[in-house]
């Protein structure tokens, strides 16, 4: 019979194994040893989404700058009004052409877990929309998206 002392070293030694696993994994998938995204200067403080393609910053928007440079829109969504720029146009604006296949970047349902959500133009259109939250991020949902599948706290667009 294990004593309540060795149980809790036991505990807090496979804690601290996870946790470091976590990390080493979590390391692994930001590094880019071929000059990708993970090469890049961090964004500046007030950068609210960045779009990235072949490697490259294309965008670096505030909420301002969008504000500014894309038309808003409402769009409807299982009776929620979501407002904000349109995915496409966001696109357009950071001088995206042509893309066969993106990645939008943010957050999973629970906001505690990073997610990546690819998409094709031949999914999107005009009702993929990248929301301002009431906390001042991005968050893209579209009506044929599940809501499981919308990507809240979005941060960057990658375009390989």
């Amino acid at each position: 019979m294990r004593s309540r002392s060795s149980e809790s070293t036991m505990s807090r030694a496979l804690r601290v194994i996870v946790l470091s696993a976590a990390i080493a994994l979590a390391g692994g998938c930001t590094t880019d040893a071929g000059g990708g995204p993970a090469d890049l200067d961090p964004p500046a403080a007030d950068v609210v989404l960045r779009v990235i393609v072949a490697g490259e910053v294309a965008a670096d928007w505030t909420l301002d700058d969008l504000r500014e440079s894309v038309p808003f829109a409402t769009v409807d969504i299982d009776g929620d009004s979501q407002n904000g720029p349109r995915l496409l146009e966001v696109m357009a604006a950071s001088g995206v052409e042509g893309w066969q296949t993106a990645e939008v970047i943010g957050m999973g349902e629970g906001r505690t877990f990073e997610v990546g959500l690819d998409i094709s133009p031949a999914e999107v259109d005009d009702g993929w929309i990248l929301d301002v939250t009431n906390r001042g991020t991005l968050k893209l949902a579209a009506e044929g998206l599940p809501r499981s599948q919308w990507v809240r706290d979005v941060g960057e667009i990658r375009i390989p």
